[in-house]
């Protein structure tokens, strides 16, 4: 094969990063826009020893889990992947791309059953990333295109919450900034601070939203989960493993929590409760470990109760006994944790690790580590992105 080659070739299922898979000459060649089951013919983009990467030029027989794109840009802006895949589709080739993953770390040992919660497919983003476009007139605002480093004007984009689509026509980039964030739930609409819209209006960069039962501070300029409705699902799971921790905490402190990576302390928020021995939040960025501290002063626990440590994972790492907590919740960003506190994990395991990943690879490979002191008892799918190849899952790991 090299780059212009045309050829034919079935469409096995997708793989991670939401590209078809199809096998030519025994050679892996990945192709966007493809579905499981298509018959097509496409181009050579990208030619490497093992792989190659490919451009559909002609489908010559649609796959039936082939549906229509409701957005008119899909296919030219890079936001999306998968819409030209059934909703059903998607959640299949998921669940199959993360167990795949965890089963090829885990050698001999049995997955459970992976449990899949589905999201709204549409109006579901509450927080979204936008790219300025410096133009006289038009859309001010866009995301980067498939193709190339460019940015696609987005005059509207049917992933985002109502608030994001009704303050789109008339938003205005903070001046000196090419990417900006905006968060919306309810009435509650932020951006980055000098995010402008109609009328020459500010946006707010600080508000409060109700999760669940729970009023939070957010900032659009913190990390926060970006689908706050199965972030609504997540929690009730996260607190029934914590609760099983917690009935089985013994003495000498074991009864405390260590809430990983805890951005604005949503989970202490919501897990605090049940450990009387305190609990620790471990987040590096000092603004939101300040909107964890208000956050949790809402729900009048003694402030001994707490204790705050902005540090990297790994520096916090060297100075704790991990095996002292009954209940740890690990939220870390797309490199997974880092490798000296996953020794540190399983060195000194709490009772009850519960892991939300958003990518299967660094879960994969730190499952591999963790699975020396640790069973895997439960596997979920909470699907966070639809149309979106991300993929976000929990994995909750009890002490061998």
């Amino acid at each position: 094969m090299a780059i212009g080659d045309i050829f034919s070739a079935s469409i096995e299922k997708i793989v991670r990063g939401g590209e078809g898979l199809a096998v030519v000459g025994g050679k892996k060649v990945f192709i966007p826009l493809s579905a499981p089951g298509d018959r097509l013919a496409a181009r050579i983009t990208e030619e490497h020893p093992r792989w190659a990467r490919a451009e559909i030029t002609a489908l010559t027989e649609a796959s039936l889990l082939r549906v229509e794109p409701r957005c008119p840009l899909f296919g030219s802006c890079g936001g999306c992947s998968l819409q030209h895949l059934s909703y059903h589709a998607q959640i299949t080739a998921k669940k199959a791309i993360l167990t795949e993953a965890l089963e090829h770390s885990g050698g001999a040992e049995t997955l459970p059953e992976c449990t899949v919660v589905p999201s709204p497919p549409w109006e579901y983003r509450n927080r979204l990333s936008f790219h300025a476009v410096r133009a006289n007139s038009g859309p001010r605002c866009g995301f980067k295109a498939r193709k190339s480093a460019g940015v696609i004007p987005v005059p509207d984009c049917p992933l985002a919450d109502p608030g994001i689509r009704s303050a789109l026509e008339g938003l205005r980039p903070p001046p000196g900034k090419d990417r900006f964030t905006l968060y919306s739930r309810g009435e509650t609409l932020l951006a980055e601070e000098g995010t402008g819209c109609s009328g020459g209006r500010g946006v707010p960069s600080r508000g409060t939203i109700t999760l669940l039962d729970r009023e939070i501070t957010l900032d659009a300029a913190c990390f926060f989960q970006s689908n706050a409705a199965v972030l609504e699902a997540l929690i009730p799971v996260l607190r029934g493993a914590a609760e099983k921790a917690a009935e089985t905490a013994g003495t000498a402190g074991a009864g405390r929590m260590a809430d990983l990576y805890a951005g604005v302390g949503t989970f202490s928020l919501f897990l605090a409760d049940l450990f009387p021995g305190g609990t620790d939040l471990l987040e590096v960025q000092g603004r939101s470990l300040n909107l964890a501290k208000e956050n949790l002063r809402r729900i009048g626990g003694r402030a001994e109760k707490f204790r705050f440590f902005s540090l990297k994972d790994e520096d916090w790492a060297k100075k704790q006994r991990l095996d002292r907590y009954a209940f740890a919740v690990a939220d870390p960003p797309r490199q997974g944790i880092s490798p000296a506190l996953v020794r540190r994990l399983c060195e000194t395991p709490p009772q009850v690790l519960a892991y939300v990943s958003c990518d299967p690879s660094s879960l994969a490979r730190d499952y591999r580590i963790l699975k020396q002191s640790y069973t895997l008892e439960e596997l979920w799918f909470f699907d966070f992105y639809p149309q979106i190849a991300h993929i976000e899952s929990l994995g909750i790991f009890y002490r061998k």
